[in-house]
């Protein structure tokens, strides 16, 4: 299991914001915060977007998965104030 720290980035009309989210996973680290956007407002997002960029669309807001960085487990675990999300 490999351990990153990523963002989610959130689109509220020409505003956005970026969260930072923490997550583990065996799987390529853009498909799973990929997976994390789709969702990351409690309900699944309906695709959006012009196919270069998964889009999410949540009706008042679109997320769309950012960077990610890969950490040591060490890191990970002292990365107290980033919240750690999970696509279980």
């Amino acid at each position: 299991m490999k351990h990153y720290i990523g963002e989610i980035e959130t689109y509220f009309g020409e505003s956005e914001v970026s969260t930072m989210v923490k997550f583990t996973t065996d799987d390529h680290p853009d498909e799973h915060l990929d997976a994390l956007a789709s969702t990351f407002w409690g309900i699944d997002g309906s695709q959006a977007g012009d196919g270069t960029v998964n889009m999410y669309d949540f009706g008042d807001r679109m997320t769309s998965a950012g960077r990610w960085q890969e950490v040591d487990a060490d890191t990970y675990n002292k990365l107290k104030i980033i919240a750690e999300l999970n696509n279980d």
